[in-house]
């Protein structure tokens, strides 16, 4: 598989923005405005191509946190990942995760990672815990009562 990770172009943030995931996971569906696409095209946004095509997408930093979390411990960096809905649940996950955290091992220099994903998503967690992450925190995001874990990676 030939992977490779650069900015999101205009056509690419739009198609983001437009994926749609079945519920319960349609809490992953992003709203599209204007700024939307501006800012998964500047921001700490990132495409992940396979073969040419768009597979997913990574942030890192604050647009990675959830509302209602304890984000204190600033020695973490925050990641937030979405795979196009079509290839969800099929295997790909794995390769997927492992290209992002290579990708951001080499050019952000940061070693301890931290993630935030719904308590629900057992397929998402399972895949985070056989990266090597582990749970530290549970919360209620305040809009919706909804459950989320922050897992936490750090080097051994």
């Amino acid at each position: 598989m030939g992977y490779e990770i650069k900015s999101l172009t205009a056509d690419d943030a739009y198609a983001v923005l437009h994926w749609r995931y079945s519920p319960p996971y349609d809490l992953y569906n992003l709203t599209y405005t204007e700024g939307a696409v501006m800012m998964l095209m500047v921001g700490d946004y990132y495409g992940v191509y396979e073969n040419g095509n768009l597979l997913g997408y990574f942030c890192v930093g604050d647009d990675a946190r959830v509302l209602g979390g304890d984000y204190s411990n600033h020695a973490y960096l925050d990641i937030g990942v979405g795979m196009v809905p079509e290839k969800t649940g099929q295997g790909s996950g794995s390769q997927f995760f492992t290209e992002i955290l290579n990708w951001i091992k080499k050019n952000i220099e940061q070693d301890q990672y931290r993630l935030t994903v719904a308590a629900f998503n057992e397929r998402a967690i399972h895949l985070y815990e056989k990266a090597g992450f582990r749970e530290i925190n549970r919360f209620n995001r305040e809009s919706d009562g909804l459950r989320f874990l922050i897992m936490t990676k750090s080097p051994c």
